[in-house]
């Protein structure tokens, strides 16, 4: 597995050249949450689909203590992701800094055509900041087994409403500008 670095040579050249897998809370080593589970479930399916290169996988390391990057990882290889497919995107804790990250991945690597999985709810505002990164971004929300429930559902979706609000600041500050700056310079 390479951290950060796209492999060169690799085959594929679908619709995407990666499918990117946004990170969500793991319960520790080797315990993905269902929204894990699901994302990554999903994910795998979208790389085998589109023909990806690439499968990345995003997110820190949070209160569990283990980078979310490394348990999706965990998961894409039990589904039968070989390692050289996977990149891992281990330092960004918010959506901007998942999508400031995989520009640069994707700048390194010669590339810029991503499908980004995450739930449904998430979904618009990802597309948003993966776009002010300047990739070509497409969305494939995660469906199938271990789904949110509805209350679950309906606080991420109040959640967003506030990331959105978010959003608006860094853009109106001049921070959403600052960052596709920075992630087209390095």
């Amino acid at each position: 597995m390479r951290r950060g670095t796209p492999p060169e040579g690799d085959p594929g050249a679908g619709a995407a050249d990666a499918v990117v897998v946004l990170g969500a809370q793991v319960l520790g080593p080797g315990h993905p949450a269902p929204a894990v589970r699901r994302r990554v479930s999903h994910g795998v399916e979208a790389l085998r689909r589109d023909r990806a290169r690439w499968l990345v996988l995003t997110g820190g390391v949070g209160a569990a203590g283990v980078s979310e990057a490394s348990v999706m990882a965990d998961l894409a290889r039990r589904l039968g992701v070989p390692e050289h497919r996977l990149l891992l995107e281990e330092e960004s804790t918010s959506t901007l800094a998942q999508a400031a990250a995989v520009a640069r991945l994707a700048r390194a690597g010669g590339w810029d055509r991503v499908v980004v999985v995450t739930d449904r709810y998430h979904l618009p505002r990802a597309l948003f900041l993966f776009r002010r990164m300047g990739l070509t971004a497409g969305g494939d929300p995660a469906r199938g087994p271990g789904g949110a429930d509805r209350w679950r559902w309906l606080g991420g979706a109040v959640r967003e409403v506030a990331a959105w609000g978010k959003v608006a600041l860094q853009a109106a500050s001049g921070g959403l500008r600052r960052a596709a700056e920075k992630a087209r310079a390095e």
